[in-house]
């Protein structure tokens, strides 16, 4: 290729040569791979060639990943929460930190999340927290991780119940996050209702208590006295514990995975107070595939033949000029690989008739990194 951007093209033994030099390059990296090779002649009296070579990431370092669906009333301090957990950034008392997270502007002006958002924070090897404060991109958050936490923020208010109901139900959750304000004096119905969700669905739970900094004693006496009854009356095989140290994170991540406890977190966005225990407990959870109603009723509905099905729960569609069609969304059995590798027969659907159509896989992204497969439990 020229400097004014002619392609002049090299001989076949030249190309030859370069693409056996690639293939060099790519086996010493281990982590990139050729997809694709296009080779075309550019003059057949001149003998020149041209190719084009897809060159992409591989996904090889296993994740864990850990879905938290984050629930609570308006004014509980949901975003402002989880803006402090992905940004690593203490509040200002105003809500600075959960402008991070806010999709529209009318959520900006009212402080009313009217949609769900996604924040995401990751863990090292070495268990250190690698979030917005430490790397530049949600990509380089993923790529330095080895277990995931994906937090799935919900509106507060009434008016958008279909939306949070949505977040529950289609986010697949492994764990809720129960968020109480400590300034008030009792739990309203809405927080019992989301009690009674986690408790019938047999989905593991956490309760962090924010806005500690502006408890009153009697009134947070009061409101904790009201919840421990609650939890008493709504799940009372799981025991109670409040969080005060990081200590024996690792078991109690294992007896909230398994049902057994409820942990309970008090924090402070402003004075970043609490966030480490919280922290420590994520870190040590790992999801069991099989742990709720839902996935065991329809692990115990399916033959064995269907077990090993891929399914797709599709989330969102969008068209690329240069890829075509792509969807988002999660892996609910199965796994899938690229291209030919694959042995399912893949549908689509339902379209605009009820009908499903047939679709071939030309590339995963698996947490925004290039990956040959995905596939459930990951």
């Amino acid at each position: 290729v020229h400097d004014d951007g002619e392609v002049v093209g090299i001989s076949d033994v030249e190309l030859q040569l370069t693409i056996q030099t690639l293939e060099n390059m790519t086996r010493q990296l281990d982590n990139v791979q050729i997809l694709s090779i296009d080779r075309r002649r550019l003059d057949a009296q001149k003998d020149q060639m041209v190719a084009e070579v897809h060159i992409t990431q591989r996904n090889i370092v296993r994740r864990t990943e850990l879905r938290v669906t984050v629930l609570g009333d308006h004014g509980a301090g949901k975003s402002t929460i989880l803006g402090c957990l992905t940004y690593g950034e203490a509040d200002d008392g105003r809500g600075k930190a959960r402008l991070n997270l806010l999709r529209h502007r009318h959520e900006v002006e009212s402080g009313r999340t009217s949609s769900i958002t996604l924040g995401t924070i990751g863990f090292d090897a070495d268990g250190l927290v690698l979030n917005y404060a430490n790397n530049r991109s949600a990509e380089q958050i993923f790529q330095r991780s080895r277990h995931v936490v994906t937090f799935v923020d919900t509106c507060g208010y009434a008016k958008h119940l279909k939306t949070t109901a949505s977040a529950i139900v289609g986010h697949s959750p492994h764990v809720f996050c129960l968020v109480l304000a400590a300034d008030v004096a009792a739990i309203t119905t809405t927080t019992r209702e989301y009690l009674r969700i986690a408790a019938v669905l047999c989905v593991p739970l956490m309760i962090v208590v924010t806005k500690m900094d502006a408890a009153i004693k009697p009134q947070f006496a009061a409101m904790m006295h009201e919840l421990m009854s609650a939890l008493d009356t709504v799940v009372p095989g799981r025991g109670k514990c409040i969080v005060t140290s990081e200590t024996d994170s690792n078991s109690l991540a294992n007896d909230m995975m398994g049902l057994a406890v409820v942990p309970i977190f008090t924090t402070s966005a402003v004075r970043s107070v609490g966030f480490s225990e919280l922290t420590a407990v994520l870190a040590k959870s790992r999801h069991s595939h099989s742990g709720s109603v839902l996935a065991t009723t329809a692990n115990n509905g399916k033959s064995k033949a269907h077990k090993n099905l891929f399914e797709f729960h599709i989330e969102h569609v969008f068209s690329i000029d240069t890829v075509g069609k792509v969807v988002t969304g999660w892996v609910k059995a199965g796994t899938i690989e690229v291209g030919p590798k694959s042995t399912h027969r893949l549908v689509i659907g339902p379209n605009a008739l009820g009908g499903f159509d047939d679709v071939d896989v030309t590339s995963i992204h698996a947490l925004r990194i290039p990956s040959e497969s995905a596939q459930a439990d990951s």
